[in-house]
């Protein structure tokens, strides 16, 4: 028997309804009435026999299967559209697509593209963004900036940075906490920001107070958010202290949004690199965004801030998101 596909209509309707948490907003950028929203988000949760939203007073929230079902439905939707983009395109050689984890893509690629773009204008660039491991095994892109061992079966993969973590804060949140003799004095006037993606990854908290504590920790509250991304966002904003990671907060440490309170730094096992599969690898576009991002992106670029660092050596868990 066929397995049962759902249509990409309701693929379409529940993946807007996640987004926005709102029937109503998913409609208009769809396009559609409300109550097809609904429709085609009952059709689907009665063909897969679970509930994909709970509404209280108002609020409408993702069920834990729905959140889980949504990282593969927005993976499909995102697959579906480079395909469909690359058919479409009469010179499909000029289309470059990369793909890499959403924090690295926001805070490192994005802002160094314009230059890759002005240099090869004849190269359109399609940037693909992922949370999770399983869009890197395949091999719908050109170009992926990985994070991890290198060690990749049929790739190629170039080395672009080395990573520390450390704790970050706004600071008025470091202002707020004053004087304090000791790290655990400092961190129990602050609110700690954890990272947690399901049940499948923690943050790097925990391996950092064990190199640089020494005694218990005590944080004055918790925050929890999804992703890196939102977190560090959460941090400049003031929200309280997380864990950065370099290179993704030394744009916000040049400019003041971030600071680092403490001295120790704990040197990541994993990099990140710049990789393609095998078959794509000697390709003359591959070729000129490899050399670019080596350039542009790799530790060559590392300036010393002037900042005395103690560093620790911790053990630490791939970056997912």
């Amino acid at each position: 028997m066929r397995p049962y596909i759902p249509s990409l209509q309701s693929l379409l309707a529940f993946e807007a309804a996640s987004r926005h948490l709102s029937f109503t907003r998913a409609a208009q950028e769809l396009e559609l009435t409300q109550t097809a929203i609904s429709h085609q988000i009952k059709t689907l949760e009665e063909r897969l026999e679970i509930k994909l939203f709970v509404r209280r007073r108002n609020v409408l929230t993702l069920t834990p299967a729905a959140r889980e079902y949504l990282d593969s439905v927005h993976e499909a939707i995102n697959l579906l559209s480079i395909a469909t983009a690359h058919a479409r395109k009469k010179k499909p050689s000029t289309v470059l697509t990369v793909t890499c984890l959403p924090t690295y893509a926001v805070k490192c690629l994005i802002p160094a593209l314009p230059e890759f773009q002005r240099a090869h204008p004849e190269i359109t660039v399609h940037v693909a963004t992922s949370s999770t491991f399983n869009e890197f095994d395949r091999n719908s892109y050109d170009v992926a900036i990985r994070y991890g061992s290198g060690r990749w079966a049929s790739a190629r993969s170039d080395r672009l940075h080395g990573e520390e973590f450390f704790p970050v804060c706004s600071p008025g949140v470091l202002e707020e906490a004053g004087k304090f003799g000791s790290v655990a004095q400092g961190l129990a006037r602050m609110r700690q920001i954890r990272t947690y993606f399901y049940s499948m990854y923690q943050d790097d908290w925990p391996a950092w107070l064990e190199a640089a504590v020494r005694e218990p920790v005590e944080f004055a509250s918790e925050s929890v958010f999804h992703l890196q991304l939102t977190s560090l966002a959460a941090a400049v904003d003031g929200v309280g202290i997380a864990i950065g990671r370099t290179p993704l907060v030394d744009g916000d440490l040049a400019s003041g949004k971030l600071v680092a309170p403490f001295d120790v730094r704990v040197p990541s096992s994993s990099a990140y690199f710049v990789s393609s599969p095998n078959d794509k690898a000697r390709t003359k576009k591959v070729e000129l965004f490899r050399e670019w991002a080596l350039a542009r992106l790799g530790e060559n670029r590392d300036q010393d801030n002037g900042v005395t660092r103690r560093h620790a050596t911790a053990p630490s868990v791939p970056e997912p998101c």
